[in-house]
């Protein structure tokens, strides 16, 4: 079996990183995986062989406006040097990129998979910027010409079928992956409270710096918890286009020796195992791979209503969760939080066993994941 996937995830160019390393695995168990990524000529990135599998192509586009058809482009050359075997076409999301996967799919005659990572049926989602409510609207139109619809939570499967009118027989359900063994193998290689040797209690954040993942709100909390918990501080891992407006956040309110700033790292699993709480503040999320990866490692985590924490965690039982933007909730909770020296250790107990009895194997999710696309195929 060939794929066509059609992506916007430019760390893929990064050989080292998580996204790079999955897709080599992906190539593996499907036999060829070409891979077209919505990219600008002036980023510098080239096509390349990430493995003997794995072909990649940026799109080298002069400006966003022409990924779309950069990337129609390139896909219908890659079709035409496919002469035997049978080929689908994956795409990433129901929006740039399933606009390319669906006209991909009438030019070529492929079977087309559209997956969904993103809980894109959250008001938070599709109000909270003119292009997602754009990408929101996009998604009418490109859900109903999907072969097949591959969801990351079950919640966002239902809404599929029922607000999109998909045909539930059609939608899997595919969380993403958390190898959770692998996790809790891996030794401690960055140990943050000897790096941070000022702190005796750390608060980690680890996410895209973007509007959306709400990290001011991380920060006015922290600030709040400041005053009570002398000894504490917060990492915050990531980078983004509101990194510059947070840092003056922090030099406002005073915090600069109390808040430190970290580029993203590959391997973050040594954060969370030596962080005493994880904090996510985002509006939304589809999945929310760093709550599944603190959980395992049984760092505590505090977290907005979004993706598992709806579907798996509890509210004071294996996590602490208030309502988006709620600063008052999370102040309140994170001050317990380190006020209470048993609480770390039930919660972060409970979230270690939560992820235990949900964990999947490496070898039966890429079976899986091969399977959601080889039942497009009609063997003749």
């Amino acid at each position: 079996m060939r794929v066509i996937m059609i992506s916007t995830d430019r760390n893929i160019f990064t050989k080292e990183s998580a996204v790079a390393q999955r897709m080599i695995e992906y190539g593996k168990v499907l036999g060829e995986l070409h891979i077209i990524i919505l990219s600008l000529a002036r980023s510098g990135f080239e096509p390349f062989s990430l493995s003997p599998e794995v072909k990649i192509h940026p799109t080298q586009s002069p400006s966003r406006l022409k990924y779309i058809g950069d990337a129609i482009f390139i896909g219908e050359a890659i079709a035409r040097q496919l002469y035997f075997g049978e080929t689908v076409i994956s795409a990433q999301d129901p929006f740039e990129t399933g606009i390319v996967g669906v006209y991909l799919k009438r030019k070529t005659k492929f079977p087309l998979q559209i997956q969904i990572h993103t809980d894109l049926f959250t008001r938070e989602f599709y109000d909270g910027s003119l292009l997602n409510w754009l990408r929101f609207q996009i998604s009418r139109f490109t859900l109903k010409k999907a072969n097949r619809v591959r969801v990351v939570r079950e919640k966002i499967g239902r809404d599929v079928a029922l607000y999109r009118k998909v045909d539930p027989k059609i939608i899997t359900v595919l969380p993403i992956f958390v190898d959770v063994e692998a996790l809790r193998a891996k030794p401690i290689t960055v140990d943050l409270k000897k790096k941070y040797s000022q702190f005796a209690k750390i608060v980690l954040m680890a996410s895209r710096l973007t509007s959306e993942k709400r990290v001011r709100v991380g920060i006015e909390v922290f600030a709040n918890t400041a005053k009570i918990i002398p000894d504490l501080g917060m990492v915050i891992v990531g980078s983004g286009e509101e990194e510059g407006d947070l840092k003056k956040l922090v030099k406002k309110l005073g915090l600069e020796n109390r808040v430190c700033f970290e580029t993203w790292q590959q391997d973050i699993s040594s954060y969370y195992k030596t962080a005493d709480l994880f904090f996510n503040t985002s509006l939304f999320e589809g999945y929310g791979l760093t709550l599944a990866e603190a959980a395992a490692v049984g760092c505590p985590v505090l977290t907005t209503r979004v993706g598992i924490a709806i579907d798996f965690f509890h509210d004071g039982r294996d996590a602490l969760i208030c309502p988006q933007g709620d600063v008052q909730c999370f102040s309140n909770k994170m001050i317990t939080f380190f006020s209470n020296s048993a609480m770390k250790k039930s919660i972060g107990s409970a979230a270690f066993e939560l992820m235990s009895d949900v964990r999947m194997t490496h070898q039966a999710y890429l079976d899986k994941y091969k399977k959601a696309l080889e039942s497009m195929i009609v063997y003749k």
